[in-house]
């Protein structure tokens, strides 16, 4: 069990101090309330000492289990068994102490893009618990049918605790899609505006290439009355569309370098700037614009001399 699951609702933060810290000095972390087999049913590394037993969750002298983040940040270079940490007024007040029992992994709380950062975890039941007011919390089960099995979860709480509320029943999976929802219609929009501009870009390529090809028949005739093949003139006309297509390119790496910090904000886990994928774009602009290209070099390397020149 849990107060708040990862990516749902968000979690509270909470003021602590480590020994010797000034009162006014605390640090804001979050706080995360746990009960059961909560880490091994998420997935969440142990990395250090052991998870909560039955008997801590009644006693005035708490366990925390710290992230790693939060040992690193609180505990540098040191061991974080066995330290602790003070709220309220008094340092030298025990049941205002929680003693460090585990380290595990960071884990993404509130955003896909931020790093999983500082956090604590304490039972959800006892002292600690009672003094935050903790509201209804979120059932675990892990399954490898959790969509088949959600009526009978929601049967087996009911039976082992018949007064707690069950009002919705979801998988990590919605939960972790569900807080992508503005990210992704954001980057679909933009998917979108990018498609569509891709399109009319290689519509007017081949709309300026096939007038230059009306407008330099008679050039064009000649050239293949004097003995050029009909294949140098289609490389001709595919040359000229593709070195439009470079320096729209190039323009258009040097704007996306410089507005990459735009960008920043909605992409997880991929670096804005990325060799790979400025590479494989150019290439696919590059393509589009070859094909854009290559009807228009058809339709000239299609020319009859003998016409051409009749019609000047």
């Amino acid at each position: 069990m849990v107060n708040s699951l990862p990516l749902d609702e968000g979690t509270g933060t909470w003021r602590l101090r480590t020994d010797g810290m000034a009162e006014d000095a605390g640090t804001q972390m979050k706080l995360n309330f746990t009960g059961g087999d909560y880490f091994r049913a998420m997935g969440i590394d142990l990395l250090q000492g052991r998870t909560f037993t039955t008997a801590e969750a009644a006693s005035p002298n708490t366990s925390v289990i710290v992230s790693r983040s939060a040992a690193a940040r609180l505990w540098p270079g040191a061991n974080p068994l066995g330290q602790r940490l003070h709220y309220g007024d008094d340092d030298d007040d025990e049941k205002g102490s929680l003693t460090v029992v585990g380290v595990v992994d960071d884990v993404r709380h509130a955003d896909w893009r931020e790093p999983g950062g500082e956090a604590l975890y304490v039972p959800l039941t006892g002292p600690t618990a009672d003094m935050w007011e903790v509201g209804s919390p979120a059932y675990v089960v892990k399954t490898p049918r959790a969509e088949l099995l959600q009526r009978e979860v929601r049967a087996l709480v009911r039976q082992l605790a018949p007064e707690a509320p069950v009002y919705r029943e979801q998988t990590m999976a919605v939960v972790a899609r569900r807080s992508m929802i503005q990210l992704s219609f954001t980057m679909l929009t933009l998917g979108v505006v990018s498609g569509l501009a891709l399109l009319l870009g290689a519509v007017g390529l081949y709309g300026v290439l096939s007038y230059v090809v009306a407008e330099r028949r008679r050039e064009i005739g000649v050239r293949m009355a004097l003995g050029a093949q009909a294949r140098t003139v289609r490389r001709m006309i595919v040359a000229q569309g593709v070195r439009v297509v470079l320096i729209g390119v190039g323009i258009g790496v040097v704007v996306a370098l410089a507005s990459t910090h735009l960008l920043g904000a909605l992409l997880y886990d991929v670096r804005a700037v990325d060799p790979l994928v400025f590479a494989a774009m150019s290439l696919l602009m590059l393509g589009i614009g070859a094909l854009a290209s290559w009807v228009p070099a058809r339709r000239a390397s299609g020319v009859n001399p003998i016409e051409s020149l009749r019609s000047e």
